[in-house]
């Protein structure tokens, strides 16, 4: 079994590493403040944050693949991660023009995340 990163294995019993739960949160933080993951990515290699697989560059799937996995609910709580997926799945939102040619909609964003 592997451990998730943000988690680390202590006396057979799984706990948060809070070190790298902080960078957990951070992703959902940016990602919920619209940064791509693209720029997810470029954000954790200036801070010099090492990937789960131990690389000095995080991938954008790895980003993606984590902020889709619900074992960092107890990270960062159930309305963030909700509100993750609910932004993950508006960004995917793909129409198409007259003439069939795809084309993003409009940005969505969460009802939670109302700006005033």
């Amino acid at each position: 079994m592997k451990i998730p990163y943000g988690y680390t294995l202590i006396n057979e019993e799984i706990i948060v590493n809070e070190e790298k739960a902080d960078v957990v949160r951070s992703i959902f933080g940016y990602y919920l403040a619209g940064a791509s993951l693209g720029k997810i990515v470029d954000m954790l290699s200036a801070k010099g944050i090492p990937s789960p697989s131990g690389n000095s560059k995080w991938g954008r799937a790895a980003v993606d693949k984590l902020l889709s996995n619900a074992k960092y609910i107890p990270i960062v709580g159930v309305e963030t991660y909700m509100d993750a997926q609910f932004e993950r799945e508006c960004r995917r939102n793909v129409d198409y023009d007259k003439a069939g040619h795809p084309r993003r909609t409009v940005r969505y964003q969460s009802p939670s995340l109302k700006i005033n």
